[in-house]
């Protein structure tokens, strides 16, 4: 009696395999009979991932970045917007400074001419202004004029015989000159009295110290 049997080169053991004779591998999943249909379950499977992986750590990224980048412009317009704004609020707020100390200033320029003024003496008019300033010496000819701040008192009392006019408008002067702030500030520069009718006209004047 003959028994054929036959013996399967590409795929060994193939028919053990099929009745429980011999287990089932991993090399058997890729080197088996669907072992065309598992490397394309394997490579889609693959490709899940590697699309998931893209998806998640590129994808989203990147187009957060370009959102991001987009945005820049906009954020660089807005922060030139802000420092403009920045800066006119601080110009405003220095001008309301320098306008308080100048207040504050002729508040107590004006408390000091009231206390010192004499009760003959009628001031007109006090008034801040710039006078051309003398030339230094050795100063070329043609060279820009100068300017220097400059006080201007105004003020008349009634004319009458001997010299108490000019000692009042001496003694005027005298406790401009004595008060600290106003002789931190402010230096004679000119006075000058003229008659005019029953009232003699005063005029003083007081430069600013430079700085």
């Amino acid at each position: 009696m003959s028994t054929r049997f036959r013996v399967d080169l590409l795929h060994p053991g193939e028919d053990l395999r099929q009745i429980g004779w011999v287990g089932r591998g991993w090399e058997e999943w890729l080197a088996g009979r669907n072992a065309g249909t598992h490397l394309g379950v394997f490579a889609l499977a693959c490709a899940v991932v590697l699309a998931v992986v893209y998806v998640v750590w590129i994808a989203l990224p990147a187009r957060q970045l370009r959102s991001d980048l987009n945005a820049v412009p906009a954020l660089r317009r807005d922060l030139a917007a802000r420092a403009s704004e920045l800066d006119l609020l601080k110009s405003n707020l220095d001008t309301l400074s320098g306008e308080a100390r100048r207040q504050l200033r002729w508040g107590e320029l004006l408390e000091t001419l009231g206390r010192e003024t004499p009760a003959a003496l009628k001031l007109q008019n006090v008034e801040a202004t710039r006078l051309a300033a003398p030339a230094p010496p050795g100063q070329p000819p043609g060279a820009p004029t100068r300017f220097e701040n400059a006080l201007r008192i105004n003020a008349v009392t009634p004319a009458r015989p001997g010299s108490a006019p000019l000692l009042e408008v001496a003694q005027f002067m005298a406790g401009l000159m004595r008060d600290p702030e106003v002789s931190k500030r402010f230096q004679l520069k000119s006075w000058d009295i003229k008659p005019a009718d029953r009232f003699l006209n005063v005029s003083i004047v007081l430069s600013e110290r430079p700085r």
